[in-house]
């Protein structure tokens, strides 16, 4: 029917209806090109057959790798892109570019787009052309002429010279003059070439100027590619098959691949348009954001120039961070990144400073992925390697402090999150200083950074004990002051709840939660199923808890275990269930994602179910959380967390056993309470003794050793000193690697973040807290029975 009734009637249009079913494998994508090409072209059904045949043969030829289903769609293909040329050759080249974009989410706005950079493309090849043929033929023009004249002044040189001495000097001097000329004509070409990637560069952020010949075209492709039922539109938006796809990207020659890809990745960057202050940009953001991952995964598997891969590991950089900030999809923010530094390296730039700047921001952002996972070692690492490439750029580039600032920032953060409140402070108070020594401190961009900056270090104060809440009180109001975005304040309002719950001012911190709550429903919309709106639930389960409203405190806790769920969705491990949970209750614990934040979420709902009375639902919640936190005590980098967390859950499990009058479930766990502290006090003892870690203990001497001289220095002028302690802190970064996690590990790890700060300040500042640091690890090398002697270096001093 689709084909047309008149196309397939008769006997001999059936048998062939037939046999094309059966050619094709019954491929719905293939059978309805067939159908919608006999329709189109009014061909009947036995003429469809014989030109497919006939496309198959030459199929095989051309798509020798694509076998089965695709070489089928390649075939009905290719009869349909015969007809489609004959009447549009543009749409041809719009379905050879569509085939590296998604397969969803097309539109014809995006049509415009690769028309428009497909002609500025062909625009600027042409120029290029034309430049290139004047400039050989002036250049070797030039070059015969300078070369003669070369070597008439050599032909008259004092007679003293031999004549065998000046012909071969005459030769000499042509040969040269055409290799100096040859030279400057390919300067010049580079010189242009890169004043093109610059322009591209700098218009990148403008979107494409569309004209009449965009907006006429893209109507014509739009509707041709339908009529053939190569695009399959609804509701405005269209789509194009993956198997068809995949049949147009094989049927390009590498050239043809490399460019398309090219005006793809510039179209996709004109288009682009997320910034992550700019919540109204993220809706359209939203819109694009496959295409970008399919193009720039594309991106790696092409020889392209330098400056296309890193524009296209810019984007790929960029869809992680909007992965994660808008859409809590860490598992594919986590791969975009990824994909940014595998492009970077593919561009084998070394050490250019756009790269190497492109690189640190890229290993910042995977730092902070890392976070929102709970993997706090590979952050560690991702950030520290962000933190040593933005310091040596930010050497010949000022402007790259402002990265140094933030990679400070979200390593104290880092910091807080593992429970080390000086080290986080440390980086925290060091980060603003810098942001605050920047040229332009009244913009918005920077006093926004000090506020979050602010707001950190609030919660440091928060978390010491005793906490400090007024002075983390008076921080928070000072970052309310200086910050417009919408997130930020949110953040910063539910922060100051905390600090007021704690005060006891339960009325102004439920005010603090209403707003922080609405402010984060406005940033997100649609997507209410995000990170920040569940701690804010969380936060009100808990004042709630605290006045006692059991039935409030449930409903929050619940939403907020709902959403973490979804977000951490990643850390699921079905089948990993705790050894006192029964064959019933598998499911319901199969349902919880391994992750510390859903533990903590379902022991205060085991609390409010005691608070309640209703001990068995709050017996099901504590072994839930039970059963996590055995899975996060084998494999976490946060393990004190882990551990006094395993103890309370014990204690609470316990408390419900008795109330449910088991007393021999109670005195298990008492035991198991008991052993589990026995076995913490003999790790504890353990500490003291000497590591196993000996290469790591002869490196740390080492390195403090030549950090006290650097610190006791006279003068900024020992260049080689500062080198060689940074080749020394280089070697004991991959001894800390190697060594296991334990106490000299871990001392060495914060010794070597310390030097990384303040190795590049003068000696007035860095003096000080490099010392201590110093005194720091030598107080722990004698914690391993390291005799430490500083007296002779002290006598210098």
């Amino acid at each position: 029917r689709s084909a047309g009734l008149h196309n397939v009637d008769g006997e001999k249009n059936t048998l062939a209806a037939t046999e094309l079913c059966k050619m094709m494998g019954n491929l719905p994508l293939a059978l309805g090109m067939a159908a919608a090409y006999m329709r189109r072209c009014d061909v009947q059904c036995v003429e469809y057959l014989d030109r497919y045949i006939a496309s198959e043969k030459t199929g095989q030829s051309l798509y020798g790798k694509v076998e089965n289903y695709s070489l089928s769609v390649a075939s009905s293909m290719s009869l349909s892109l015969g007809e489609i040329e004959k009447e549009s050759p543009t749409t041809c080249q719009v379905l050879r570019l569509l085939s590296f974009l998604g397969p969803d989410q097309i539109t014809k706005w995006l049509l415009r787009n690769l028309l428009s950079s497909k002609k500025k493309m062909d625009t600027h090849l042409s120029e290029l052309n034309k430049t290139g043929s004047g400039m050989n033929l002036s250049s070797n023009s030039s070059a015969m002429i300078c070369g003669f004249v070369l070597a008439g002044a050599a032909l008259i040189l004092p007679a003293c010279a031999k004549d065998g001495r000046r012909v071969g000097l005459c030769v000499g001097l042509v040969a040269a003059s055409m290799l100096i000329f040859s030279s400057s004509a390919t300067d010049g070409a580079a010189t242009e070439q890169q004043a093109h990637h610059e322009d591209i560069k700098r218009s990148a952020s403008i979107s494409n100027a569309i004209s009449a010949f965009e907006y006429e075209e893209s109507d014509v492709a739009w509707d041709l590619l339908k009529s053939f039922s190569l695009l399959s539109v609804k509701e405005g938006k269209g789509s194009v098959h993956r198997l068809l796809q995949q049949a147009m990207r094989t049927c390009q020659s590498e050239e043809e691949s490399q460019r398309n890809l090219i005006i793809c990745i510039d179209a996709l960057r004109s288009l682009w348009t997320f910034k992550p202050e700019e919540v109204e940009s993220w809706k359209e953001a939203l819109q694009i954001l496959d295409h970008v991952k399919c193009v720039v995964a594309h991106a790696l598997e092409f020889e392209l120039d330098a400056i296309y891969i890193l524009k296209a590991a810019q984007l790929s950089m960029e869809a992680g961070v909007f992965s994660a900030m808008a859409l809590n999809a860490f598992v594919e923010a986590q791969y975009s990144l990824h994909l940014a530094l595998s492009l970077l390296e593919k561009a084998k730039l070394g050490r250019n400073s756009s790269s190497q700047r492109l690189k640190a921001e890229v290993l910042h952002e995977l730092g902070r992925v890392y976070r929102y996972q709970g993997s706090y070692n590979e952050s560690e690492r991702s950030l520290l390697e962000s933190l040593e490439i933005s310091q040596q750029v930010s050497r010949k580039d000022l402007a790259v402090r402002k990265y140094v600032a933030d990679t400070l920032h979200e390593l104290g953060v880092l910091e807080v999150k593992k429970h080390n409140l000086d080290s986080a402070a440390q980086f925290l108070q060091r980060s603003l200083e810098l942001r605050q020594s920047l040229t332009d401190t009244e913009s918005d961009s920077v006093n926004a950074s000090c506020a979050a900056t602010l707001h950190q270090l609030a919660a440091v104060y928060v978390a010491r004990k005793p906490p400090s809440l007024e002075k983390a009180k008076a921080l928070l109001q000072d970052a309310l002051k200086m910050c417009r975005q919408i997130g930020q304040r949110a953040a910063t309002l539910k922060q100051l709840a905390r600090v007021t719950i704690r005060q006891g001012y339960l009325e102004k911190a439920e005010i603090y939660l209403e707003q922080a709550l609405e402010l984060y429903l406005e940033l997100y919309g649609d997507n209410k199923l995000h990170i920040n709106i569940a701690s804010v639930k969380f936060q009100q389960g808990a004042l709630a808890l605290q006045r006692e409203q059991f039935d409030e405190a449930w409903l929050h806790f619940s939403e907020c275990l709902r959403i973490r769920r979804h977000v951490y969705a990643y850390a699921r491990q079905v089948g990993v269930i705790g050894t006192e949970v029964s064959a019933t209750r598998k499911s319901s614990v199969d349902t919880n994602p391994i992750h510390l934040e859903i533990s903590v979420v379902l022991h205060e709902l085991g609390v409010v179910g005691f608070a309640q009375g209703r001990f068995s639902q709050a017996f099901q919640m504590l072994l839930e959380e039970r059963a996590i936190l055995e899975n996060l005590h084998e494999t976490t980098s946060h393990s004190n967390s882990v551990y006094q967390a395993r103890l309370t859950c014990l204690t609470w499990l316990r408390k419900c056993a008795k109330e449910l009058g088991d007393e021999s479930e109670a005195e298990k766990y008492t035991k198991e309470r008991t052993a589990m502290k026995k076995e913490a006090g003999l790790k504890t003892k353990e500490k003291h003794l000497v590591s196993e870690s000996v290469m790591l203990q002869h490196k740390v001497i080492d390195c403090r050793l030549l950090a006290r001289q650097f610190a006791l220095e006279k003068s900024d002028s020992n260049i080689v000193g500062k080198e060689k302690l940074l080749n020394v802190l280089a070697e004991l970064k991959e001894e800390i690697s190697l060594a296991p996690p334990e106490s000299m590990a871990r001392a060495a790890t914060q010794f070597r973040d310390t030097m990384m700060i303040w190795i590049d300040e003068p000696i007035s500042k860095r003096r000080v807290p490099i010392l201590k640091a110093c005194d720091s690890l030598r107080d722990t090398l004698r914690a391993h029975g390291i005799q430490v002697v500083d007296s002779m270096i002290q006598n210098k001093r």
